[in-house]
C-alpha cells in the first residue's frame, strides 16, 4: 500500500516540535519534511524533489534513505561503552569503508543487547561518496531515515524509498539491520537475496526467529505468495506508519557538509576581522580627521589674534630689542668695571697679575702672568665656581712659560645669550 499525502500549508515549528526531513516512497515527491511533537501526532507538511527545497530544512534533521547508508551489525567482545568507538573504527577499517586520505571514517551506532561479555552494536557507515542532494548543509543535523519508523519485534519490514525496495530487520524492537534492495519490486531475484540474508544473520546470530514479515508497499497476489514461500513467515500489509524520534540521535553529518560549514565559519571570522579592522581604521581616520580640524582652528584663530594685535606685538619686540641694547649698560652684571672688581678678588695674594682685562658684547678676554702652572689652575678654577660669573663659558689654553719662570695664561669667557 502507499500512503497518500495531500498537500498542506508549510507551517513554522511551535515550542516543543523538531523537524524531520525523511525519503518518500516514489521519486514524484522523494522528500517529505515531517514535524514530530510531544503530545501531538507527526504531520507531514511539506514534500519536495531535495532537501533544499524543504522550508523547515535550517531546523530539520535530515534522515538519510537507507541506499546511502552500509549497515554493519557487530558483535564486540566487550561491554565498557568508552572502548566501543575505537573497536568500530577498526572494523570498519577492517571491511574497506574506511574513505580514502586522512579524512575518517563517519558512523554511528546503537547498542542492541549485551550477552555476557559481550555486546551487539547496529552500526551505520556513511560511504565515501553521497548523492549531491544529500550534501544539505542547511540541515541542523543528519541521522538515518529506518530509525525513525516503528518496527514490529522480530520481523522482517519492507517498504519504498524513493521507488526503491528497502528492508530492515528486528532483534526483539530493535533494529539490528538495514538494507536496500536490488530492484523496486518483488521480483524473484529480490526474494532470493532476502532468503540468503537472513539466513547470514541467523549464522551470526544476529537475529531471533523471525515472527512476520510487513509489507509497507504495494506487492501483487504472486509477488506475496513468492515470498511466503521463501521465507515461511505470515505477512502482513500496512500503510508505513508516521515517523516517531528514536530514543538517542545519530550524528550521520557527511564530511563534505562538516568542511563546508567550517569553511562558512572561517570566512564568517574572517569578514568579522575585516569588519573591526575596518571601524579601527575609520575610527582612527575620524580621530585624525577630528585632531587636524582642531589644530587648523586654533591656528586660524592665533592668527586672528596676532593680526587683531599686530601694533601690540610690534610694540613688545621694539620695546624687547631696545632692551636687549641696553641690557650692557643697565644690567650692573655687566659693567666691566664690575666683572673687573670679582676678578680681581679671585687672584690669589702675590701669585698672580692682571696684564690685560678685556670685555666686549658678552665676551671676556683675561691675562696675565702667574707665578706658575698650579697658581694658574687654581685661577681658572675660582672663575668657574665664582657665582658673579654664572652663565660664562670659559677656555683656558696651555699656560706659556717664560724666561723668568712665570706662567703666561690666556682665560677666554663667553656668557650665554639670554634670548
Amino acid at each position: 500500500m502507499v500512503r497518500t499525502v495531500k498537500a498542506k500549508a508549510v507551517r513554522s515549528l511551535r515550542k516543543g516540535e523538531r523537524a524531520v526531513v525523511l525519503p518518500g516512497p516514489t521519486g514524484a515527491e522523494p522528500w517529505e519534511a515531517w514535524v514530530l511533537g510531544a503530545e501531538k501526532a507527526a504531520e507531514c507538511v511539506q514534500t519536495g524533489a531535495s532537501p533544499r527545497a524543504i522550508r523547515l530544512s535550517k531546523q530539520a534533521t535530515l534522515a538519510l534513505p537507507i541506499a546511502e547508508v552500509f549497515c554493519l551489525p557487530l558483535w564486540l567482545n566487550e561491554t565498557d561503552a568508552k572502548e566501543f568507538a575505537g573497536m568500530i573504527a577498526l572494523q570498519v577499517e577492517l571491511r574497506g569503508l574506511q574513505p580514502r586520505g586522512n579524512a575518517p571514517a563517519v558512523f554511528d551506532w546503537t547498542v542492541v543487547v549485551q550477552e555476557g561479555s559481550r555486546t551487539l552494536v547496529t552500526v551505520g557507515v556513511l560511504p565515501a561518496s553521497l548523492s549531491p542532494e544529500i550534501h544539505a548543509e542547511a540541515c541542523e543535523s543528519f541521522d538515518l531515515s529506518a530509525r525513525y519508523l516503528p518496527f514490529a519485534e522480530n520481523a522482517l519490514t519492507i517498504w519504498s524509498e524513493q521507488d526503491r525496495l528497502v528492508a530492515a530487520v528486528t532483534r526483539g524492537r530493535h533494529l539490528v539491520y538495514f538494507q536496500k534492495l536490488s530492484e523496486g519490486r518483488l521480483t524473484e531475484r529480490v526474494v532470493q537475496d532476502l532468503k540468503c540474508l537472513l539466513a547470514s544473520l541467523t549464522m551470526q546470530d544476529i537475529l531471533f526467529p523471525l515472527q512476520q514479515v510487513a509489507l509497507w508497499t504495494e506487492t501483487s497476489p504472486a509477488e506475496v505468495t513468492a515470498l511466503q514461500t521463501a521465507l515461511q513467515l505470515p505477512i502482513r500489509h500496512a500503510e508505513r506508519p508516521s515517523p516517531a524520534a528514536p530514543a538517542t540521535a545519530w550524528k550521520l553529518t557527511p564530511t563534505e557538509v562538516t568542511q563546508g560549514k567550517r569553511q562558512r565559519e572561517i570566512k564568517r571570522w574572517q569578514r568579522m576581522g575585516l569588519l573591526i579592522a575596518l571601524a579601527v581604521y575609520l575610527m582612527v581616520v575620524a580621530a585624525l580627521a577630528a585632531r587636524y580640524f582642531m589644530v587648523t582652528r586654533q591656528i586660524k584663530d592665533l592668527q586672528q589674534w596676532q593680526t587683531e594685535h599686530a601694533q601690540d606685538l610690534a610694540l613688545v619686540q621694539d620695546t624687547r630689542a631696545v632692551w636687549k641694547e641696553l641690557d650692557p649698560v643697565v644690567n650692573k652684571s655687566n659693567y666691566p668695571l664690575e666683572l673687573l672688581l670679582h676678578t680681581s678678588e679671585l687672584i690669589p695674594a702675590e701669585q698672580l697679575h692682571l696684564t690685560l682685562f678685556d670685555f666686549n658684547d658678552g665676551h671676556l678676554v683675561i691675562k696675565g702672568e702667574a707665578k706658575d702652572f698650579s697658581a694658574a689652575s687654581k685661577f681658572e678654577e675660582s672663575l668657574r665656581h665664582d657665582p658673579h660669573f654664572n652663565g660664562y663659558t670659559w677656555d683656558m689654553g696651555q699656560p706659556h712659560l717664560l724666561p723668568n719662570d712665570l706662567a703666561q695664561l690666556q682665560i677666554g669667557g663667553t656668557r650665554a645669550s639670554s634670548d
